[in-house]
This record gives C-alpha cells, sequence and structure tokens, in this order.
C-alpha cells in the first residue's frame, strides 16, 4: 500500500495564495506576490492544527490529492481507530466492500453541490459518521472526518492550565470529559470517591461551573486543536 498522498493541486495553492494576498493588502503596502509554496505551506501546517481529519479527494479516480494529520492517521489506523476508509496506492477506498457504493454515490452527488453524511464500518464494526461536502473547483470533494473524542485532549490540557487547575484537577477533568463518572474516576486513580468529589467541586468553582454537564460543555465547544501525530505518523508509514 502507498501510504502517501499525492501533491496537493493548483488550485489548492491557488486558494492560499488569495487568502494570504487579501491579508497582505489589509495590513498594508506589500513588496511582491506572496510565493505559491509558501502559501500551500502556510495552508498545510494550519490544516494539521485542527483536530477535524480533512481530505480532498478527486470525485472520479478517488485519488487523495491532500490530507492532514489527522486525516492520514484516520486511513492508516487500524481497529476501532480506523474511520472505515483506506488508503490504496494513493487512492480512497473503503475497508469494507458494503460501503464502498455509498461512498462512489456520495462522492459523485458533490458534483450537483450535494452534501451527504456517510455512515461507515471500521475493522471492528465501529460506526463511523464522514461528511462529503462539494468543492467550488468542479470534480474534487472535501471529506471531513468525525472527531476521535468529544473533548480532545489537547484542548483540555490547555483550558485547565488557564483556569488554574492542579495537575490532580487536570486528571480529572480529562477523565470527565471521556465520560466516566466519579465512581469510576476513583477506582482508576486509586483514591476514595470523596476525595474525587471534592476536586470536581474544586474544578467547577475554577471553571464557573454549576454543574458537571455544563462543565464538559464549555471544553466540547473549545476550539479543536490537533495532538501532535508526526511521531504517530511516522511509524505507520514505517510498519505500512
Amino acid at each position: 500500500m502507498n501510504t502517501t498522498t499525492a501533491t496537493a493541486p493548483t488550485y489548492v495553492a491557488h486558494a492560499a495564495h488569495q487568502v494570504f494576498s487579501h491579508t497582505a493588502q489589509a495590513s498594508g503596502p506589500r513588496t511582491g506576490d506572496v510565493d505559491n509554496t509558501l502559501s500551500l505551506n502556510l495552508l498545510h501546517a494550519v490544516l494539521n492544527q485542527v483536530d477535524y481529519g480533512l481530505a480532498v479527494v478527486a470525485t472520479d479516480s478517488h485519488d487523495v490529492l491532500f490530507a492532514n494529520a489527522p486525516a492520514r492517521a484516520d486511513l492508516l489506523a487500524d481497529g476501532d481507530a480506523c474511520s472505515g476508509l483506506c488508503l490504496a496506492h494513493g487512492r480512497l477506498m473503503a475497508r469494507h466492500l458494503a460501503d464502498a457504493h455509498p461512498l462512489q454515490v456520495a462522492l459523485q452527488r458533490t458534483k450537483l453541490g450535494q452534501r451527504e453524511l456517510l455512515q461507515l464500518t471500521s475493522v471492528k464494526g465501529v460506526a463511523h459518521a464522514i461528511a462529503v461536502m462539494p468543492l467550488s473547483t468542479p470534480g474534487y470533494a472535501l471529506l471531513a472526518f468525525a472527531k476521535r473524542q468529544l473533548c480532545d485532549t489537547t484542548t483540555v490540557t490547555l483550558f485547565a492550565k488557564e483556569r488554574g487547575l492542579t495537575s490532580a484537577e487536570g486528571q480529572v477533568l480529562a477523565q470527565v470529559c471521556k465520560g466516566l463518572r466519579p465512581h469510576e474516576i476513583a477506582t482508576r486513580h486509586g483514591v476514595q470517591i470523596s476525595t474525587v468529589r471534592t476536586q470536581l467541586r474544586a474544578i467547577r468553582q475554577k471553571t464557573a461551573s454549576d454543574s458537571v454537564r455544563e462543565l464538559v460543555q464549555k471544553v466540547s465547544v473549545l476550539p479543536p486543536l490537533a495532538l501532535n501525530l508526526s511521531g504517530l505518523l511516522g511509524g505507520m508509514m514505517e510498519a505500512a
């Protein structure tokens, strides 16, 4: 399997060029056009910081023309972590035969300006939602992969630091955002449930949250920050 994606097409670089050119005009005089290579590199860097997998796919050939780091991790992962899609010689493929036709239909419908929400099946039977959306450039579609978790680890860590939570409170917050109940957190950390409840009260006070539900809601709507996936991707590519 070829685990590398093809170079992003010219229209992606052109879009980035337009964005950065507009920014330069708004900020003052510019000495020349923004270099397309720099614009493309900056665009890649921006998209890699988002905790959503994003991939640009040719609707007919299924060639993957661009995928940010979270998308590549989803396409290369195995087991429950995978999205139900994979790469085969640079082309997007469904891992299950039953999903191949729905994927094809969704990509073709983008030519009509239609959006689709695919429910694909991973290796172990876990359903994953993927949005398939049309782009302004005909013949290409944007795939948006689901978040891996309600509250991503990076965001939770930064939120805890910004609100002055202790290390132990930060760990409890992370477990709560994963859906664990106080007694489960107590068992996992090897402490009394009363200790966890005391920590939760302190967390709610520091975050101005009246309930655990409100606390989780505050964290879940924060900007999605991706993990540093470079090491993970490198290991996957070597294994492949």
